[in-house]
């Protein structure tokens, strides 16, 4: 990796880090006992293994270099007692005999984790200068990541406690190692580290920082020199994120969503907010989801707005003031309706509450008719750091599969209970330690209203599917709720939450094992299921191990349960690029649901 100056190039031998001239070849080496202990090496993705048919795979050094050239920034981690998985590729690409892969995993709870200590290096020299930082866990694939102050005096540190119970912004000196806390946030229950937005503007030494004390997510800006914290935005909507600043006006370009009353609160806006804090002003006023890009200078930005049944727009528009400049495009969708096709149809609904407002979307089938009455299939995921509605028309049209799902001649939903991201703390709280019921009321009920104003939905045949923590969803549902949910496809699921990466299931369960993993394990509740359930995952799935699927397997079989099972030779933890799965899955519910026979060998091709 070459130095800014281009004078250096930084390479990792033997786990030991090497500094090559880029004017004569000349090396010097600045560590010799990288042999135990890698410096600059992360922890491998079983992708690169897999891709490469090793568990040695070439990595890029993870190094970050001082603006100025003179320093590096790094790590080395100890992966003494870590624990270890390894997974068995069947069928090589290039033939032969199989292939096992060993790779590092922590589990969720597990007491022994790799760790990483920060070191500076200054280059000239080859002085080695430690962070006074205490060893970090490295709870899943990489490792640190360090932002270099402008000045290149110091890295910036975002660390989260084991747990998430406290997030820390420190500042550590490159010359001395010296660390100091330059801002943190605490809870009792969690920080939400996942939903965090964070970055450095080198222009104004500011670290722009969302926390949620008031209920809210909203934006700081933290001084990184002296760690001073002043409050951007607040109120009963969330800021997402810095999107830019607009340095000679003074003022921050900030995405957030919920504030406008009478939308739906997902969508997003911009609004430029005075630097020293004060009211925000609205940039977007469309009643329409905003996608926007910055310019460097913060004075313009573009704006491709939609909705899930509008088209995207895309403008040109100053950030001063939101007037739009200059018309760029207009998405052309008819040849899609030429085809017979449907935009989908965003709703509104009540949940299980009664009271509080959820949101989803209902995909037809090309033919629709509304004298007809069609089954249902809900496409689910109820992950605490994700909203599964897309708000984009881009998002509906090509990040989504349940408009493919409803071409089977269905109706297909998406829908966001509480204990999902996106609109206040108390809405995505009751996920906490509560995994395995959270929500599902709401989906039923929401999904029950939604039927009742729209007789050509049948509640009473409901079919659903997901994928990783929505594969978890789809058995939870179909053993807790087996009257409503009667069909189900899981694919990639982490379907016990002590058998898959510490961080996601930490963060939401705590890193405390005991009981409570028991009572939100799919594991516990298999032998409840009464539907028709069809099990996926990729053999080589390295986001969520298939011995989560394969543990569920062996649970319903224990319960002497009916089921079908797909293990899928050379695939990663996205089934949904793998034509067969696709059309598997489609088949499944075609004669499970609909009790027909599906097309004999359907052909399918892989995504571009």
């Amino acid at each position: 990796m070459a130095s800014p100056d281009g004078r250096w190039r930084a390479e990792v031998r033997d786990g030991d880090l090497i500094i090559v001239s880029t004017a004569d070849g000349a090396e010097r080496r600045l560590t010799q006992d990288g042999a135990a202990s890698p410096y600059a090496t992360p922890l491998i993705n079983l992708k690169d293994m897999a891709a490469q048919g090793t568990s040695q795979p070439a990595a890029r050094p993870a190094i970050r270099w001082s603006p100025d050239s003179r320093f590096i920034a790094t790590y080395r981690i100890d992966r003494d007692h870590a624990r270890r998985l390894s997974l068995v590729q069947s069928s090589p690409k290039d033939g032969g005999p199989p292939r096992v892969l060993d790779y590092l995993y922590p589990l969720t709870g597990d007491t022994e984790t790799p760790t990483a200590e920060g070191v500076f290096f200054e280059v000239e020299s080859g002085r080695r200068i430690p962070m006074a930082t205490p060893a970090r866990p490295v709870l899943y694939y990489g490792g640190p990541w360090y932002e270099w102050s402008a000045d290149s005096r110091a890295v910036f540190e975002r660390a989260p406690a084991r747990g998430y119970g406290a997030l820390q912004l420190n500042r550590i000196e490159a010359a001395t190692g010296e660390a100091r806390l330059l801002t943190e946030d605490r809870s009792d229950t969690y920080v939400d580290f996942y939903g965090h937005f964070w970055t450095y503007d080198d222009k104004s030494n500011t670290h722009f920082w969302t926390a949620d004390p008031d209920g809210y997510a909203h934006v700081y800006a933290v001084d990184a020199t002296t760690g001073a914290r002043r409050q951007l935005t607040s109120g009963d909507w969330r800021a997402r994120s810095v999107a830019g600043v607009d340095h000679q006006a003074k003022r921050v370009l900030i995405v957030g969503s919920g504030r406008e009353t009478g939308r739906d609160p997902y969508l997003r806006h911009l609004y430029s907010a005075p630097s020293a804090g004060g009211q925000p002003r609205l940039l977007t006023p469309e009643a329409l989801d905003h996608d926007v890009s910055v310019s460097p200078d913060g004075r313009y930005f573009v704006d491709n707005m939609s909705t899930i049944d509008q088209p995207t727009r895309s403008v040109l528009r100053r950030s001063s003031d939101g007037r739009i400049v200059m018309e760029l495009g207009r998405a052309d969708v008819g040849a899609y309706l030429a085809a017979g096709y449907r935009l989908p149809e965003p709703f509104q609904t009540v949940a299980a509450d009664g009271v509080t407002p959820l949101y989803g979307a209902v995909f037809k089938p090309a033919d629709f008719d509304p004298a007809q009455r069609y089954p249902i299939i809900e496409d689910i995921y109820t992950g605490p750091h994700y909203v599964m509605t897309p708000k984009s028309f881009e998002a509906a049209m090509i990040g989504r599969n349940a408009n493919s799902v409803a071409q089977l001649g269905v109706i297909a939903v998406t829908i966001d209970g509480r204990g999902t991201w996106g609109r206040s703390r108390a809405f995505q709280q009751p996920a906490y330690k509560n995994l395995h019921a959270v929500g599902l009321e709401d989906h039923i009920a929401g999904i029950r209203a939604v039927a009742a104003r729209n007789p050509w939905m049948d509640p009473e045949r409901v079919g659903i599917y997901g994928f990783s923590a929505g594969g978890y969803d789809v058995v939870r549902a179909m053993t807790r709720h087996p009257e409503f949910y009667k069909v189900g496809v899981t694919a990639s699921g982490n379907h016990d939450n002590r058998l898959d990466k510490a961080t996601w299931n930490e963060q939401w369960m705590g890193s405390e094992l005991g009981p409570l993993y028991d009572e939100n394990s799919n594991i516990t509740w298999a032998p409840k299921l009464e539907g028709r359930l069809f099990v996926a995952h990729g053999e080589l799935d390295e986001n969520v191990p298939p011995l989560a699927s394969l543990r569920l397997v062996d649970a319903l079989s224990k319960a002497n349960k009916n089921f079908d099972f797909l293990m899928v030779p050379n695939a990663d933890h996205f089934l949904d690029s793998v034509p067969y799965y696709q059309r598997r899955r489609w088949d499944f519910f075609v004669q499970e649901l609909l009790h027909e026979t599906p097309p004999a060998a359907y052909p399918m091709k892989p995504f571009d």
